[in-house]
């Protein structure tokens, strides 16, 4: 079905059986990371490490991951192999069209990551996930001295915990507090009230 006439022709047809096969077992189990994020720290060997501005250098970074190289090697294997023995074509003609189409076949792979897949993806802000500070309201009351229950939110999640006054006064229900520290997963929490008179004492 595939004839290999010499070596270069075994090269060509491997490169892309094996790029074809590793891209869709890839894909179906999930071994490379096509997220990227381009924020400097890295991802390992299998996603965009891109440390420029955005542009080319967002684009030379994307060919530059296991997607943008599978796809060079896919299509450079294809396309010499074709040329060659297809068209006809000797060798050093097969090998300059197989390394323009897979250079072509990577940059519009690293185009998809960069300007499609990163856009719509959610970058997580890491203050969105801290305790401390977040807002809630009391849902069982907080007895003075004791521990209540506040409700909250983080990330776009409700969380419940149970909380105690830092001052060690009774908060009634539906109370508005802030979270100002964890301590072995009670919230010590403060009303805004409290907070919004130390801070403008004079309003």
């Amino acid at each position: 079905m595939f004839p290999l006439n010499d070596a270069l022709d075994a090269i060509l047809l491997g490169m892309f059986l094996f790029g074809l096969i590793f891209t869709v077992l890839s894909l179906i189990l999930g071994f490379v990371d096509i997220g990227g994020h381009g924020d400097g720290a890295g991802h390992g060997d299998h996603g965009i490490d891109v440390h420029g501005d955005s542009g080319l250098g967002e684009l030379v970074g994307g060919a530059l991951s296991v997607s943008g190289i599978l796809a060079f090697v896919t299509w450079f294997g294809g396309i010499g192999y074709l040329v060659r023995n297809g068209i006809g074509w000797i060798a050093p003609v097969a090998i300059v069209f197989g390394a323009i189409g897979g250079f072509v076949a990577a940059m519009v792979v690293s185009w998809f990551l960069v300007k499609v897949l990163r856009p719509a993806s959610t970058e997580l802000d890491p203050k969105e996930y801290q305790t401390i500070g977040a807002i809630g309201r009391v849902t069982s009351s907080i007895r003075e001295g004791g521990t209540g229950e506040i409700v909250y939110e983080l990330g776009g999640t409700r969380q419940v915990s149970a909380a105690r006054s830092m001052s060690g006064t009774a908060i009634p229900r539906g109370a508005e507090v802030a979270v100002m520290r964890v301590t072995h997963g009670i919230a010590e929490v403060d009303t805004l009230a409290n907070l919004l008179e130390e801070r403008y004492p004079d309003a």
